[in-house]
């Protein structure tokens, strides 16, 4: 009798062993799973970013392979005209025109010291 209890706990010994090791092993899993959950949200965010990166360079390269792109550069950067346009060419004056200030004139009005005095002593 006292062999099977001896045989019955070694089993449970054992099972629990095994269930704790299991337990860890589910721990280290659902570790590893949370980082790289994490880790899939963060290259979803940059592969959306690069596709909008990409749409925007295939819209930029479709219009510099435009022919209102070429225009635009052919007009503005190269100074280039078409048949019938009248160029115009604003040139800066030949001279300088100095332009005088003028400053307001200063009125003085010349106060007495006995006026002041007066101020002083009898004024409001």
């Amino acid at each position: 009798m006292k062999k099977i209890l001896k045989d019955k706990r070694i089993i449970v010994v054992i099972a629990v062993v095994i269930l704790v090791l299991l337990f860890l092993n589910f721990n280290q899993r659902m570790v590893l799973l949370s980082k790289l959950r994490g880790q899939k949200k963060e290259l979803e965010q940059e592969v959306a970013q690069l596709e909008a990166t990409h749409a925007a360079l295939q819209t930029e390269i479709a219009y510099a392979q435009s022919d209102e792109a070429v225009e635009e550069w052919a007009r503005e950067e190269a100074s280039m005209i078409q048949e019938g346009d009248v160029p115009i060419v604003i040139l800066p004056p030949s001279e300088l025109v100095p332009t005088q200030i003028s400053q307001p004139e200063t009125i003085v009005d010349e106060i007495k010291k006995w006026e002041i005095w007066w101020e002083l002593f009898f004024g409001d």
